[in-house]
């Protein structure tokens, strides 16, 4: 099987390589080498030697070897670096400029065909081929405003961290081997720097991001009929949906990318430690479950989760208990549909006995512990006839269902969390969390994975994993782990 990889230059032999090219070049264009400084130092320390192990398993034993695998790779993270969009239009720029071929590791008739490239981003994305023809869909009227889009399945959440702690993984998705890589070609490269920061207590910021695709949604008509029909329609993103896009208040198309990242305040780094792509209208405290329990075996073997900092859209019982099964201290934002942040409510008085007391004194009726909740329910007594008369009955009981009043207790995952809610610490370990803001929009805005004509799940997934990589590279450069000394070698 390894031998179907044909011919494969090792890290030292491309550092080697690059060396001799750039002395070549340093007389004649000097100028460029000083504008492309970054993207220099990049290439040079990135190494894909683990490339090797990770894609071997996608080539067949027989057949033509495939030959310039990692020089394919450092094509196209060179592209994304540049972030040029176009794979014909980026050819021929490296084929016109001797620099990036010094880059890439290849001469002018080295290079591959666009086909190459586009086979090779196909080879590594797990996900069957949708069917474009798809039934018409439109524009949902629905608004939730500053609010994320809720869950499709009331419970999903509950259900998903019960299965979490039996130690389901969720780890079948499409984007496997372009994890694999993104893990072994900068995240643990970067980990061994010290750029993670403690990698046995790091604090995990975790957001979703809303990723357009540029595919029309309405899709193309595809059948004869001359009036407005039901027919399928050609899609050409059909693997698309609409979302909810609460920071803008409107809807979009595509798909949402949940990323968990981390921030190393000592040198001032956020950096992206796991990708996944799911549907835009996924709520993400279901994507929340599904990435943290993935990123945790994925990663078990150099990094241990010591706290997770999540927005109030991740804020509900059952995620707060599986946080406490992994022994990971929550840092979440309260959402206030879920109750309020003290176990009594305000202008509720409680007997010697604990109990809430209605308005004329008596105690109100225990009505049962919501587990789910963490709360028990009070009834007023009037409407439960255990008072004859109460004068307040009108005003203190409008409906038949009469006055229901909620206590929290003080085992509460969500109220009582380790670290005191509210308190200094808890809020400048908080404050941590925008990390996870600024690693998507670097990699969403700064590296234009929305670039127009863009489309697809696979190719939308490919090239944010690219950024990703790029992201890591450009804090080894920043960090001054690597430097230009070997140009004077």
């Amino acid at each position: 099987m390894i031998l179907m990889l044909g011919t494969w230059s090792s890290h030292t032999q491309y550092q080697t390589y690059l060396l001799a090219k750039l002395k070549e070049l340093l007389g004649i264009q000097s100028k460029s080498i000083e504008d492309f400084t970054t993207s220099i130092l990049k290439m040079w320390c990135m190494n894909l030697d683990p490339m090797r192990c990770v894609v071997a398993p996608l080539f067949s034993d027989t057949g033509r070897p495939s030959n310039r695998q990692p020089e394919i790779m450092r094509l196209l993270i060179l592209m994304a670096d540049q972030r040029e969009r176009d794979i014909d239009k980026w050819l021929k720029t490296v084929a016109a400029t001797p620099l990036f071929l010094a880059l890439v590791g290849l001469e002018a008739h080295e290079l591959p065909g666009a086909s190459t490239l586009r086979d090779f981003i196909s080879r590594l994305w797990q996900g069957e081929k949708p069917n474009p023809m798809q039934p018409p869909s439109s524009r949902p009227k629905e608004k939730f405003g500053k609010e994320k889009q809720p869950p499709k399945r009331p419970g999903i959440i509950a259900q998903l961290c019960r299965e979490a702690k039996k130690g389901e993984i969720f780890g079948g998705v499409p984007e496997y081997f372009l994890q694999a890589l993104f893990t072994q070609i900068a995240l643990k490269p970067s980990a061994l720097l010290g750029l993670l920061g403690d990698t046995q207590r790091l604090k995990v910021s975790a957001d979703g991001s809303c990723v357009e695709s540029h595919a029309n949604p309405r899709g193309r008509k595809a059948c004869s009929c001359k009036e407005r029909c039901g027919c399928d329609r050609r899609f050409a993103d059909p693997e698309a949906k609409w979302g909810w896009d609460s920071y803008h208040e409107r809807s979009f198309y595509g798909y949402t990318m949940y990323a968990l990242s981390t921030h190393n305040a000592r040198l001032g780094l956020d950096l992206p430690i796991y990708l996944r792509f799911v549907d835009a209208n996924q709520f993400d405290g279901v994507s929340l479950i599904e990435a943290f329990s993935h990123a945790r075996s994925l990663y078990e073997d150099f990094l241990r989760f010591d706290a997770l900092l999540a927005d109030a859209a991740h804020d509900n019982y059952a995620t707060y208990d599986l946080l406490r099964h992994f022994k990971v201290r929550p840092f979440i934002d309260l959402n206030p549909r879920n109750g309020g942040e003290t176990p009594k409510p305000q202008n509720v008085q409680l007997s010697r006995n604990g109990i809430p007391v209605c308005p004329d004194g008596h105690e109100m009726v225990n009505w049962g512990f919501e587990r789910n909740k963490f709360r028990t329910k009070f009834r007023a007594p009037c409407v439960l006839g255990r008072v004859a008369y109460c004068p307040y009955s009108d005003i203190c009981c409008p409906t038949p269902y009469g006055k229901t009043v909620y206590l929290r207790h003080a085992d509460d995952l969500r109220l009582l969390t380790p670290v005191p809610r509210g308190s200094d610490e808890w809020k400048a370990i908080y404050n941590e969390r925008t990390a996870a803001e600024r690693v998507n929009n670097r990699i969403l805005t700064d590296y234009r994975l929305e670039h127009p004509q863009r489309r697809g799940k696979k190719t939308l997934a490919f090239f944010a994993f690219l950024n990703a990589i790029n992201v890591h590279l450009d804090a080894m450069v920043k960090s001054g782990s690597v430097h230009l000394d070997f140009l004077a070698a």
